[in-house]
Formats: C-alpha cells, structure tokens, sequence
C-alpha cells in the first residue's frame, strides 16, 4: 500500500537559493528515498570520485560514499557494498569532498555525515560512529573536539576546567 505524499510549491522573491524541505513525523524509509531522489535529480556541484576496481576506473559518486580510508598504504573508498581504490591522496582527495557532509576523523579517514546513523559518545575522551549499513569506525582522540564542532556539540570539559 503506497501512502500519499503532498507536493507544495511555494514562491518568495526574497529566497536567496532553492530550498527543499521534507516534513514528516518521523525519519523513515520513504523520507530518506526521496531525499535521494532530489539529490539525484538536481545533481551535485562536487564530481565525483575516480578510484578503481582491479584495473577498472570507476567514478563513484560523493552520494554512494560511506568513508575514505587508508589500509596497507592503500586508500579506501567504502560505499557500503563496495570497496574501490583510489589513486590519490587522501589529502588531495579531501578537497574534491563536499566539506558540508564529509570530515575528517583521524589522519587516516574521512566519513560521510549523510550515511552515519548515529554517533556513540558513551565512552568518554573518544567516538563511535556507526554507519547506515551498520558498519563502524571510531574517531581519533585527536579529532573529537574537531568532530564536535562540526556536529555542534558542545565538548566536554577536561578535568580542572570549570566555567566561569
């Protein structure tokens, strides 16, 4: 059984930029779909990624990436059902990134906000991040208050601090 969804365009002079909100009671199958949908649809300014699968290149699209990673000197472009190769450094490919959905969490990866389902701040001093697709990663010491900004969470305070 398909359930309706209501469409609305709405006209304002003073919008400086296309705006699509999906409001709903709930995060669910349907919402997230259809974000993907738009998503596809209206194209995305960043290109996207040129790695490998054996000798095949292949361009992955920013959208399908879960983390960029570095194992056995290797760099890792994880989409979730696969894994590919890419040829450049993480650093270089950093730049090609949409700053806006990924970030860094150690000298050695790189997530995708889009595809995490949750951050685990239970242990204290460190991350967990558990993506869609159930797989996780943690973030660096080092790169917990950099995360944490860009979550916009307040970090937690180190022992002797106190507020004033």
């Amino acid at each position: 059984m398909s359930r309706k969804v209501r469409v609305r365009l709405e006209i304002d002079p003073s919008c400086q930029e296309t705006e699509i909100v999906i409001r709903t009671c709930q995060k669910s199958k349907e919402a997230e779909e259809i974000i993907r949908a738009v998503e596809r649809c209206v194209g995305n300014e960043y290109p996207p990624v040129t790695a490998y699968k054996g000798d095949t290149l292949v361009l992955v699209t920013q959208n399908d990436i879960f983390r960029v990673y570095t194992e056995s000197r290797k760099l890792i472009v994880w989409t979730g059902n696969d894994r590919y190769e890419s040829r450049q450094p993480l650093k270089e490919l950093e730049e090609q990134l949409d700053e806006g959905h990924f970030v860094r969490i150690s000298r050695f990866e790189i997530i995708n906000l889009r595809k995490v389902s949750g951050f685990d701040f239970s242990n204290t001093g460190t991350i967990r991040v558990i993506f869609t697709d159930g797989s996780e990663t943690w973030v660096a010491r080092r790169y917990v208050q950099a995360v944490q900004k860009t979550l916009k969470r307040p970090a937690t305070k180190k022992e002797g601090e106190y507020d004033a």
